[in-house]
């Protein structure tokens, strides 16, 4: 290419002189076909290059117009005719919208005007386009987008103003469409749980109806734009599907306390009733059955209100019919337990009662063979009073066994009469034997003394024996007081024995003196003779070794010394060292034996 511009420029200077003629014959003769093949080409893609652009242009075009088109039909799809018609409506109602209104048909007319001016340039740019003339195409969306701005801008602004304006509809309209929801959920509730409403479902189905009439008669104030009166039936709808709500909420619980709970507490109450009677229960007093007659009409006018909804006054009636449901169980249950009571202790109670005859008629007997005896204070009186309670007390029991018999009086009454006669029988009982357990003490005392006087005279006379038996030196002259003195406590027991009235005081008082000191010498009595038997063992078993050691002959001679002087510890002592030098552990040996004596002789 650059080959051919060069020669033909060359050429050109060459022959500027010659004429045309000349130039295409030069030219003729100095182009080859390469040349025009490269000319054809370059010819071709000028032209694709300018299609390509043309086409460009005409999609840039069209995207234009589409989104100008989507513009203007937003712009057409506001309803400010329907809303329009809507504040005219309403102005009709409301006077002080009337000014306001005409502005605003005068707005929407000019906006029509805008839209109509719109419709006219978008049809010419969509005939531009259709028909390629994209020059014109783009002066006509240049000079559409005037219209555009002003269009969107008047309809925008009037639609704000109606919206404004019919700000009460639309809430009005948000407001029944929350309560239509909440209707078809209260309506599909009734529906999917039916036989838990029982005999209140006529109501609940006019419930319904009424509503629905309700909502039909809303709309016909809205279509007329009537929203105050429309906001008034809004209001009544609330009002009762919030009491039908509030039915739909309680009726089934309230039909399950009614008819399970109630119902089934009175069935109870009918078997108890029935099997305390034929236990033999007196309950005639109670007037059961005239109650459960009461208890059956407030159940009835119960479910009577909850038929038609009437829901005030339930709670009350059922808190009624519980009261009197559980005062008439306890009644019966306090009779039962009566009634139990009565026939499980009564009988006890009566055999205590012969008992306590038997045991005061004792008191009296013994009373009258040891008083004397004893120097008891008078019972005369006391006897008597006790006489009288014994006899109120018998008559009671022969009061209360004949009304138990009868069975004509509440068991509730006869147990306050028993309670009344076990108070009075534990009374008499305790002071039967607080005067038992004087008699009884009184005879105790004296007995007891008779056994440990003799016991007393064995052991004096034990204690003698052992001393003459033993004959121990010098214990006979120090222990013949002891004896005498032993002998006389003896003597002082007897005597008050035989005193009568017996001063049991003195008695006990004596018996303890002469124990005590009759015991302390017979123990006294025991150790020294036992210490003196191991003395005695000991010279002995020494007696073997004399004539070998002169020591051990000589330490026993001292013991024998102290013996017979009566020196038993200081013998004992001087015998056993010696012994303990020939044989270790012999002491042992004798201790054994001094204890085993002294336990033969206190056993």
């Amino acid at each position: 290419m650059d080959n051919f511009l060069h020669l033909f420029s060359n050429k050109a200077q060459i022959y500027s002189a010659f004429d045309i003629e000349n130039f295409i014959n030069l030219l003729k003769r100095e182009v080859t076909m390469n040349i025009i093949l490269i000319g054809c080409l370059i010819i071709v893609v000028l032209i694709v290059i300018t299609l390509v652009i043309r086409s460009t242009r005409i999609g840039k075009a069209k995207k234009e117009l589409a989104a100008i088109e989507l513009k203007y039909t937003e712009l057409k799809g506001i309803p400010l005719s329907f809303k329009l018609n809507k504040a005219v409506a309403l102005s009709k109602v409301n006077k002080a919208l009337e000014d306001n209104i005409k502005e605003y048909q005068k707005e929407y007319e000019n906006s029509q005007e805008l839209l109509k001016e719109y419709s006219v340039i978008l049809a010419e740019i969509d005939d531009y386009v259709y028909s390629k003339k994209i020059k014109k195409a783009n002066q006509a969306i240049d000079s559409i987008m005037d219209v555009v701005a002003k269009s969107t801008e008047a309809i925008t602004e009037l639609d704000t103003k109606l919206e404004e304006v019919l700000k009460q509809e639309n809430t009005q309209r948000e407001n029944i469409n929350t309560l239509k929801d909440r209707f078809r959920k209260a309506k599909n509730q009734l529906n999917e749980n039916r036989s838990s409403y029982h005999q209140s479902v006529e109501y609940l189905d006019g419930l319904l109806k009424n509503i629905e009439d309700m909502f039909s008669v809303f709309e016909e104030w809205m279509f007329a734009s009537e929203f105050d009166k429309a906001a008034d039936k809004q209001n009544d709808i609330q009002s009762e599907l919030d009491s039908f709500e509030v039915a739909l909420d309680k009726l089934p619980p309230y039909y399950e306390e009614v008819k399970v709970t109630l119902v089934g507490a009175v069935d109870e109450l009918q078997y108890l009733y029935s099997s305390s009677k034929a236990k033999g229960v007196y309950l005639e007093h109670l007037e059961i059955e005239k109650h459960l007659d009461v208890v059956n009409e407030l159940l009835s006018d119960i479910l009577s209100k909850l038929s038609v909804g009437t829901l005030s006054s339930i709670d009350k009636d059922i808190d009624d019919c519980e009261i009197r449901i559980v005062q008439m169980k306890d009644d019966i249950e306090k009779e039962l337990h009566a009634f139990a009571t009565i026939h499980e202790k009564v009988n006890i109670l009566f055999e205590r009662i012969k008992l306590l005859n038997q045991k005061i008629q004792k008191i009296k007997e013994v009373y009258d063979k040891v008083h004397k005896r004893f120097g008891f204070e008078n019972w005369t009186a006391k006897l008597a009073g006790l006489d009288e309670s014994l006899d109120s007390l018998n008559e009671q029991r022969f009061r209360l066994e004949k009304v138990v018999s009868e069975n004509s009086v509440p068991y509730s009454t006869l147990l306050l009469s028993y309670e009344e006669l076990a108070s009075d029988t534990v009374r008499l009982e305790d002071e039967a034997k607080d005067m038992s357990e004087r008699l009884d003490n009184a005879c105790s005392d004296e007995e007891r003394a008779k056994q440990q006087l003799i016991k007393l005279q064995l052991i004096v006379n034990e204690t003698r024996t052992k001393i003459a038996k033993n004959h121990l030196p010098s214990i006979s002259e120090k222990y013949d007081d002891d004896i005498i003195k032993a002998n006389c406590y003896v003597i002082e027991i007897k005597e008050v024995l035989n005193n009568t009235p017996l001063d049991v005081e003195l008695l006990n008082a004596k018996l303890q003196e002469g124990i005590d000191y009759i015991y302390t010498l017979y123990n006294s009595v025991n150790n020294l003779v036992g210490m003196a038997i191991m003395v005695e063992n000991a010279i002995i078993f020494g007696n073997k070794y004399r004539s070998e050691y002169m020591e051990v002959d000589s330490e026993l001679t001292r013991a024998e010394l102290c013996f017979n002087n009566g020196q038993y510890t200081k013998s004992l002592k001087i015998a056993m060292s010696i012994i303990e030098k020939l044989h270790p552990g012999a002491y042992e040996n004798l201790v054994k034996k001094g204890a085993d004596f002294n336990e033969a002789t206190q056993s």
